[in-house]
C-alpha cells in the first residue's frame, strides 16, 4: 500500500552528504525473522516493473565475512528461506537512520566464489510470487480443480488465496460473478488461476507488495489517487531527463474478439419474438414461472425490431423483466437490431439483490472495438490523421461490453501509457510504480501530473530511473473506471 512520508523522510532524501546503508533480514519459510545478513555489500540492482507478475525482483553481490554465508540446508542461504531488505539514511541532525522497506524476496539463483582475491556471495531474487507462479513452487495440489459459475470474484480469490497458505492479503471487491465454469486439471499453478480470474475483466490486477502482502485490486488511473510528490519536491533531486519516443506498438484502434457464445443443454433459444411498447414477448418450452430458469443460464432471442431504450422481455406472458447492457446499465435505443440474434444471460441475483433481468451479451461471439479521439492524446486519431490498428483474441471476455472495456483499456496503454519521460534523479525509496506525482519536464515547460510506470536502482550509485507516462483525466478509460469504482461502492 502507499507509503505517505513525513517531513524526516523529505528532508533525509534531500541530505547531502548521506552515509547510506542497507540491512537484509533473513526470514524463514513462516516469513518470522531468524537473523540478519550482515555483510559488505559490493553492488545491488532493485527493479519494480508495473506491468510483470514478478513485479519486484533483487540481485546483489556481498562479500562473505562468514561460513554461515556458504549454500546449504543448514546456512543462511537455501531454497526455504526469505530475505526483507530496507534502505536507510542517517540524517545530519540526530544520527538517527530512517529506514524504509524496499521489498520481501525469495532466493532465485546463488552463486558463491573465491579466490585469493574474491571472497563474493551472488543472488538474484524475486518477490513472493516465484512461488505460486511456477517459478520454484504453485502448483496446486490434485489434479482437477473447479471454479463454478456464480460464485463471488473475490470470494473465489480469497479462497484460492487461502489454500496457497498465504495470511497476508488484501482483496477489493469487484462485485461480480464467475459468469462460467473454470476447470482445470494437470500441472496449474496458483498465478495460472488468479490470471484467469483476473482476465475475466478488464484493468484489475494481483501482486505482492513491498513486505509480502498479496494485493488484488483495480488498476489505479490516477483520478482518485493523491500525488506523492509534487515539482517543487522533485526538481531539486533530478539529474538528467530523457524523452524516448518508440512508434512501434502505438495503437488509436482496438478491435477484441471474445468467447464465442454458444448455447449450452441448459439454455434456451427462441426462433420468434413479438414486439409492443418496448416489450418483445417470447415463448420458451417448459416455463412456467422464472423460478425455473436457472441463475446464469443464456437464452438466445431473435430480434423483431429495433430496441427503443429501457427495453423488456415477456416470456409465456410472465411478468417483463428488463434487458440491461452486460455492465447493469440501462439499454439504449437501437442497441439492439430487428431480424439479428442475440445472446442474453439471465441473472436472478446480483451482488446480493434481486435482479430477474437480462444482460446483453452480444451476437455469435463477443466482440468491441474502440477507437481513440481524445484531442489531448498525441496518437490519437484525430492527431495523427488516420487509424493504427490491432486485433485481438480474448477467450475469457463474455460480453460485448467486457470486449469494448478491454480494446478501451488496450487503446490506453499503446497510446497514452507510450507518452513517457524517463528521469534519473536521487533515489527517494519509498516510491513505488502506479502512483501518481507531479512534475515539469524541461522539454516542454510545462507542469502535469505522471503516473510511476517502473522504477530501478542501485543503492550505492544513490541514484534511480524512473519512466513515467502523462496522466489526463480526459481519456475515456480514465473517466469509465472511475465510475465502475463509484458504482461498486454504492
Amino acid at each position: 500500500m502507499a507509503y505517505y512520508p513525513a517531513d524526516a523522510d523529505l528532508n533525509a532524501v534531500r541530505q547531502r552528504p548521506k552515509d547510506i546503508f542497507v540491512r537484509i533480514e533473513l526470514l524463514n519459510k513462516n516469513y518470522k525473522i531468524i537473523d540478519s545478513l550482515t555483510a559488505n555489500l559490493i553492488s545491488d540492482s532493485i527493479n519494480i516493473d508495473s506491468k510483470a507478475k514478478q513485479r519486484r525482483t533483487y540481485s546483489c553481490n556481498i562479500h562473505v565475512s562468514d561460513y554461515s554465508f556458504l549454500i546449504g540446508n543448514d546456512k543462511k542461504i537455501w531454497i526455504d528461506k526469505y530475505i526483507r531488505i530496507y534502505y536507510g539514511i542517517q540524517t545530519l541532525r540526530s544520527s538517527e537512520i530512517l529506514w524504509w522497506l524496499i521489498g520481501t524476496y525469495t532466493y532465485l539463483d546463488a552463486d558463491y566464489s573465491y579466490s585469493g582475491t574474491d571472497n563474493t556471495l551472488s543472488l538474484s531474487c524475486a518477490d513472493l510470487m516465484a512461488d505460486y507462479d511456477g517459478t520454484k513452487n504453485g502448483v496446486i495440489g490434485g489434479y482437477t480443480l473447479t471454479i463454478p459459475a456464480g460464485e463471488d470474484i473475490r470470494e473465489s480469490v480469497l479462497a484460492l488465496v487461502k489454500k496457497a497458505g498465504i495470511t497476508n492479503y488484501y482483496i477489493e471487491d469487484i462485485g461480480k460473478e464467475v459468469p462460467y465454469d473454470l476447470e482445470y486439471s494437470d500441472s496449474v499453478t496458483y498465478c495460472d488461476v488468479w490470471t484467469d480470474i483476473c482476465g475475466l475483466y478488464d484493468s484489475w490486477e494481483f501482486f505482492f507488495d513491498a513486505d509480502g502482502t498479496f494485493i488484488w485490486r483495480q488498476i489505479p488511473t490516477g483520478l482518485s489517487e493523491p500525488c506523492q510528490l509534487d515539482d517543487s519536491f522533485l526538481q531539486p533531486l533530478v539529474v538528467n531527463e530523457s524523452v524516448n519516443n518508440t512508434f512501434s506498438g502505438v495503437y488509436n484502434v482496438t478491435e477484441i474478439w471474445g468467447k464465442v457464445l454458444e448455447l449450452e443443454n441448459n439454455d434456451r433459444f427462441a426462433e420468434t419474438s413479438t414486439s409492443s411498447n418496448g416489450i418483445y414477448n417470447i415463448a420458451l418450452e417448459g416455463v412456467a414461472s422464472l423460478e425455473e430458469i436457472e441463475n446464469l443460464d443464456r437464452i438466445g432471442i431473435k430480434i423483431c425490431s429495433d430496441s427503443i431504450g429501457n427495453d423488456k422481455v415477456s416470456i409465456n406472458g410472465l411478468t417483463a423483466i428488463p434487458i440491461v447492457n452486460d455492465d447493469g446499465s440501462a439499454l439504449e435505443a437501437g442497441r439492439l437490431k430487428g431480424s439479428t440474434t442475440y445472446v442474453f444471460m439471465y441473472r436472478r441475483t446480483l451482488n446480493g439483490t434481486i435482479g430477474n433481468s437480462l444482460y446483453l451479451l452480444g451476437q455469435y461471439q463477443a466482440h468491441g472495438i474502440y477507437k481513440e479521439t481524445n484531442p489531448e492524446c498525441p496518437f490519437s486519431i484525430d492527431n495523427l490523421g488516420y487509424e493504427i490498428s490491432q486485433r485481438l483474441n480474448y477467450e475469457k471476455l463474455y460480453s460485448d461490453d467486457l470486449c469494448y472495456s478491454q480494446a478501451e483499456y488496450l487503446t490506453y496503454q499503446t497510446t497514452a501509457m507510450r507518452d513517457t519521460v524517463t528521469l534519473s534523479l536521487i533515489i527517494i525509496p519509498w516510491l513505488d510504480v502506479n502512483q501518481k506525482i507531479e512534475y515539469t519536464p524541461s522539454i516542454s515547460g510545462t507542469t502535469a501530473q505522471y503516473m510511476i510506470q517502473s522504477i530501478s536502482w542501485s543503492t550505492l550509485e544513490g541514484t534511480m530511473t524512473m519512466t513515467l507516462y502523462r496522466f489526463l483525466e480526459s481519456f475515456s478509460y480514465v473517466k469509465n473506471k472511475e465510475t465502475s469504482l463509484e458504482r461498486r461502492s454504492i
